[in-house]
């Protein structure tokens, strides 16, 4: 799958996270190895294969827990203590307390990946359901304590009273959402400030308290092998709050993983956007290194405008030209005179790219859309042309000062 340019232009920065980047974090022990007490607890520090093995249980169980109904997440704490108790009888091994202790927790890693994954699917199943069968999808929630439950519930109520979630389920629903995100105080704060503004619409706000929700569990863009997301359905069924919610918010890095979902078809695979992709890719890593954490909101909302092209490319049928652009975005790279931001055989080498996108996504919009040849054409004009502002805006500073 071809790699989100803001992905590429993340990781091109001096500082990059390893989430945009796609690197497999370490486990380490689920506990402070300086304040370790017992003759379990130093093995587990002083052997590597312990003390990742320590992690990785402790991060199957914590993701399980927070995937399961309340009874099973009862009986899974239950077997967790008498698992606990196992492992600490190798403390009365006389001989190689290691030897002991591996294949106990190998097995309980093993045994916790497997309820992890099998909780991550039941509970998407049952999101899956609220576009055909709110009511069983409520039905299904409600058997869940935990915050991303609550927030779908919240969002059955407000967008889908007809799933039978009451205004009283609601709000205490709400409470447990917010809740969720109180060991994180930014992206509490934030959710606070926005709940509490008057001229925010309640639309906005269900869906901004789904989104940091969802943003909270490992979910997957890009690994097809992993948890996929199961939002996606919103943002055919709200449009534009839709996008608005699930874009760029924070003006931080953690924009950078902003749970929008894939683009659901495949033009912005085509190779001709591939070349024009690549062809913005170095003034883009260039111009990022001085632009603030603040950008990662303009790669979000890079990733939402490829998502909204795909869902409702009718959008772009119909276009308001945004204020304060006097000349086209293809003029303004004609007419660019920065040569140490951007040298002049990369701006050929983007207009050279520019037609060919538009032709191919004109003929995605006739051929595999059904649309008309005047249509396709208008509606792969705007298309293009609203990508390239977008990332000149970004190039020259207007959109990230105000100008």
């Amino acid at each position: 799958m071809r790699t989100p340019l803001r992905l590429t232009a993340i990781c091109r920065l001096a500082v990059c996270f390893t989430f945009a980047c796609g690197a497999i974090p370490a486990f380490a022990a689920s506990f402070d190895c300086a304040k370790a007490g017992t003759g379990i607890e130093h093995a587990i520090c002083n052997t590597p294969a312990l003390n990742e093995l320590d992690g990785r249980i402790d991060n199957y169980y914590v993701r399980a827990m927070a995937d399961l109904p309340v009874g099973q997440a009862s009986a899974l704490r239950t077997e967790q203590r008498a698992w606990l108790k196992k492992r600490n009888a190798c403390a009365n091994n006389s001989g190689d307390l290691k030897a002991c202790l591996e294949p106990i927790m190998k097995a309980r890693s093993t045994a916790l990946e497997d309820i992890h994954h099998r909780a991550a699917s039941d509970f998407d199943a049952a999101v899956s359901l609220i576009p055909d069968s709110p009511v069983n999808a409520a039905d299904k929630l409600r058997q869940y304590q935990t915050p991303l439950a609550s927030a779908w519930l919240v969002y059955l109520n407000h967008f889908v009273p007809t799933s039978g979630v009451t205004a009283q389920e609601a709000h205490k629903y709400h409470q447990m959402a917010l809740e969720g995100l109180r060991d994180d105080d930014f992206a509490y704060s934030v959710m606070k400030d926005i709940d509490s503004d008057p001229k925010e619409s309640a639309d906005r706000k269900v869906l901004t308290l789904l989104r940091m929700n969802i943003e909270r569990v490992d979910y997957q863009y890009d690994d097809d092998d992993d948890r996929p997301y199961v939002h996606c359905f919103i943002f055919k069924a709200h449009g534009d709050v839709a996008y608005t919610a699930f874009g760029g918010m924070y003006g931080s890095s953690r924009d950078g993983s902003a749970p929008v979902c894939k683009p659901q078809d495949v033009i912005f695979d085509n190779p001709a956007w591939t070349t024009l992709d690549n062809a913005f890719s170095d003034v883009l890593a260039k111009v990022s290194q001085d632009a603030g954490t603040i950008q990662y909101a303009s790669y979000a909302d890079w990733r939402i405008f490829d998502l909204h092209v795909t869902v409702a490319p009718e959008d772009y049928l119909t276009m308001t030209k945004k204020p304060g652009k006097n000349e086209s975005p293809v003029a303004e790279i004609q007419n660019w005179k920065d040569e140490k931001i951007w040298p002049k055989a990369q701006r050929e080498r983007a207009l050279a790219a520019i037609e060919p996108a538009r032709k191919a996504t004109a003929e995605w919009l006739q051929n595999d859309l059904g649309w008309t040849a005047e249509n396709g054409l208008k509606g792969a004009d705007n298309i293009v042309n609203q990508w390239l502002a977008d990332r000149m805006m970004f190039i020259d500073g207007s959109g990230w000062t105000g100008e």
